[in-house]
């Protein structure tokens, strides 16, 4: 059964831990809210991973951050102070030892400075998370454009009116917080060294950050390439995984990732 645990400054953030009678070493999957979506997710898509990793042994905690849904706007505690809370409250209450941390767009931020703060987070889960564009970014931009020739009128008026604008377009690491590239690569080195998995999504309702496959290498350094890291590019999905399919490819591939991140031991049905 779903239990309600209070946790965090006062015991004033709420959540919902799906597996609390699960032996003491089970991982436990910690999914922050993204945006203003509540904690079930988008399209329920969280409530329905927790029941799907349940059978598999895995716990799951979901809650909102503080200023999302009900829960209030706590001084000092952001998304990442109040995912620490998460973690320590779990590691007292329940016995959780070992950690995967976050969820789609911010909640991919959430996990990993999450990860980067506490060596309980073992996995990060990154769904259209940080990204860097670049030249393979530029390159894909320009072959979608020449494989639409209608398109070419847009793309110089968007020019046109950028050059008269006072202020340059807001771009989206402009409102989440992204190491510059070059520490981005140093902080993903030292957590694929520590021996952190992760599994990263792009979709193709990213296109303003993500556009070609080998954008990630480019983004993340050697590190991109080592045996813990998981990427996929999946340009038909959108940003929230509207369609049931790509949901239930979603959590298909979460599962088996999960499974194949944690000692097989630590799993139990």
């Amino acid at each position: 059964m779903d239990r309600i645990v209070q946790f965090g400054p006062e015991g004033r953030l709420v959540g919902v831990l799906s597996g609390a009678s699960l032996p003491a070493d089970a991982p436990t999957l910690v999914l922050p809210s993204a945006g203003l979506l509540p904690r079930s997710g988008p399209f329920r898509m969280n409530v329905e991973l927790a029941q799907r990793l349940l059978s598999c042994g895995f716990r799951t905690f979901r809650f909102e951050v503080p200023g999302v849904g009900e829960t209030p706007r706590l001084p000092g505690c952001g998304s990442r102070e109040a995912t620490l809370a998460a973690l320590d409250h779990l590691a007292s209450e329940y016995g959780c030892r070992r950690f995967a941390v976050g969820g789609v767009c911010s909640a991919a931020d959430v996990g990993w400075s999450a990860a980067l703060a506490d060596e309980r987070v073992t996995a990060m889960v990154l769904l259209d998370g940080l990204s860097y564009t670049g030249p393979w970014y530029q390159l894909a931009r320009m072959a979608g454009v020449l494989r639409r020739p209608r398109d070419w009128l847009g793309v110089l008026w968007r020019w046109v009116g950028r050059a008269g604008r006072a202020s340059p377009k807001a771009d989206i690491a402009d409102y989440r917080e992204w190491p510059e590239r070059g520490e981005a690569q140093r902080q993903f080195a030292t957590l694929v060294a520590r021996d952190v998995h992760s599994l990263w999504i792009y979709t193709g309702g990213y296109t303003d950050r993500f556009l070609h496959p080998r954008q990630f290498a480019w983004s993340f350094g050697k590190a991109a390439g080592d045996k813990r890291v998981a990427m996929h590019y999946w340009p038909d999905c959108d940003h929230t995984f509207y369609a049931r399919a790509h949901r239930d490819r979603l959590l298909a591939t979460m599962q088996d990732w999960l499974i194949s991140s944690f000692p097989p031991t630590a799993v139990q049905a």
